[in-house]
C-alpha cells in the first residue's frame, strides 16, 4: 500500500489587520520567521495566484498573509508622469535615460519607509511582475532594511536595469551590494552624502554599468581617483554624472581623465604592446587545443590600439560619450587641462560645464567655436 500523501495546510493569513489602513510596523524576529515560513511553504499556492502586474500581485500577497497594502503599491488608475528634477535628462539619449514616463515597469517609493514584510513580498513577486526600474526618494531606510533591500536588488533573477536613490543616506553595504546584479545598467545616487569610503566600495563592485550619476555628493579627489580606477577596468561606461560636487579645479579629475580618450605610445611602449599581443594570441591558440572544457588559460584583455598616420594610440573607454560637470566651481584657471582633455577625446564625446565659474568671455567664445557641441557651457 503506497504511503499516504501528506495533506497540505490550508492557505490562511498569519496576521490580523486591526488598523483600517497601512501603518509602518517593526516586525519581531519571530514574526519575520513566520513570514519566511509562510512564503516558503505556500509557494505553489501563491505562485498560482500571481499575474504579471506588480500591483495585483502585491495586493494578492498582502491579502493572503494578512497585512495592509503599502501605499506605494496601490494600483493607479493610470501611470501618471511624475515631475522631477533631473539635471542630466537633456544630455542623455531619450530612450536610455528618461524614466519619468508612463511606465508599468517602474516602481517609485517616495518619502515613505518600507517595512520588512512589504519588502519580502515585493521580492517574492518582483521577478514575475516585469519590474526593471526602481526609484527611491527621501526614504531614510534604517540599516536592516537597507541590508535586505541590497539583497533584493543584487539578486540576478530580478531583471532590474535601472536603480535610483535620491536624497537618501545609504550604507556602504547597500552601495557595494547593488551593482552585483549583472542586469543593472543605470545607477543613480543623487544627494546621498556619499563618503570617499562609500565611493571606493561602490567602484570595487561595478562591472557592467552604462550610467553612473553621483549628483550633489560633495565628492573629493579620492573619490574621483576611485572612479578612475573603476574606469580602467570597466569599458562599458557611457555616461558619468558628477554635477554639483563642489569641484574646484579640473585637476581634481586627473584620475578620471587619464582613463578616457586616446594616448600616444612611444616606440618602446608600442613594442611592449606588440609583445603582449603575441602573448595573447599564443594563449588563444593553446586554448584551441585544450580538450577539457574549463581548463583554458585566461586570455588577457588589451586596450584597443588606433593608428593615426604614423602614430599609434591606446584608446580608453571609447564608449563613454558624456561627463556632466555642471554646477561646480571650475574656473578659467583650468583652461589648459580642459583643452588637453578635449583634444584626447573622440569627436562624439561631450563635456558639460554649465553653471561653473568661467569669466573670460573671449575664451568662452573661442571654445564654442573650436569645440562646438563637444563642449556645453
Amino acid at each position: 500500500m503506497p504511503p499516504k500523501k501528506e495533506e497540505r495546510k490550508p492557505l490562511e493569513p498569519i496576521f490580523q489587520t486591526i488598523e483600517p489602513f497601512y501603518q509602518y510596523i517593526e516586525y519581531t524576529p519571530e514574526q519575520i520567521d513566520q513570514i519566511n515560513n509562510f512564503l516558503n511553504y505556500f509557494r505553489p499556492e501563491l505562485t498560482n495566484l500571481l499575474k504579471t502586474n506588480i500591483y495585483d500581485n502585491m495586493a494578492v500577497l498582502c491579502q493572503q498573509i494578512g497585512v495592509h497594502l503599502h501605499p506605494s503599491f496601490q494600483k493607479p488608475n493610470k501611470f501618471d508622469e511624475v515631475a522631477d528634477f533631473d539635471e542630466n535628462a537633456k544630455f542623455r539619449n531619450q530612450e536610455d535615460g528618461d524614466v519619468e514616463q508612463k511606465d508599468p515597469t517602474m516602481i517609485q517609493i517616495v518619502s515613505i519607509k518600507l517595512d520588512v514584510c512589504t519588502l519580502k513580498l515585493f521580492d517574492y513577486c518582483l521577478q514575475q511582475s516585469g519590474i526593471t526600474i526602481l526609484k527611491f526618494c527621501n526614504n531614510q531606510f534604517p540599516q536592516h532594511i537597507q541590508s535586505l533591500l541590497g539583497q533584493v536588488i543584487a539578486n540576478p533573477e530580478n531583471k532590474l536595469k535601472r536603480v535610483f536613490f535620491d536624497w537618501n543616506i545609504i550604507t556602504d553595504e547597500l552601495i557595494k551590494t547593488v551593482p552585483l546584479n549583472p542586469n543593472l545598467e543605470f545607477l543613480t545616487l543623487r544627494s546621498c552624502n556619499l563618503t570617499d569610503q562609500a565611493v571606493e566600495a561602490l567602484c570595487t563592485t561595478i562591472k557592467q554599468l552604462k550610467c553612473l550619476d553621483l549628483y550633489d555628493n560633495h565628492l573629493s579627489k579620492n573619490s574621483f581617483n576611485a572612479i578612475g580606477k573603476m574606469l580602467a577596468n570597466n569599458a562599458s561606461m557611457e555616461f558619468l554624472g558628477l554635477a554639483k560636487n563642489q569641484i574646484q579645479s579640473f585637476d581634481e579629475l586627473q584620475g578620471i581623465t587619464q582613463n578616457l580618450g586616446k594616448f600616444l605610445l612611444s616606440p618602446e611602449e608600442l613594442e611592449d604592446y606588440r609583445n603582449k599581443e603575441k602573448e595573447r594570441d599564443a594563449i588563444i591558440e593553446r586554448n584551441k587545443k585544450v580538450k577539457k572544457k574549463g581548463t583554458e588559460e585566461i586570455v588577457p584583455v588589451l586596450e584597443p590600439l588606433q593608428q593615426i598616420e604614423n602614430n599609434f594610440y591606446i584608446v580608453r573607454n571609447s564608449r563613454l560619450w558624456l561627463i556632466n560637470l555642471a554646477m561646480n566651481y571650475i574656473d578659467d584657471n583650468s583652461r589648459d587641462q580642459i583643452e588637453k582633455f578635449l583634444t584626447q577625446t573622440g569627436d562624439n564625446f561631450q563635456l558639460v560645464l554649465t553653471t561653473n565659474r568661467f569669466e573670460d568671455q573671449k575664451n568662452i567664445q573661442k571654445w564654442k567655436k573650436k569645440y562646438g557641441k563637444k563642449l556645453v557651457l
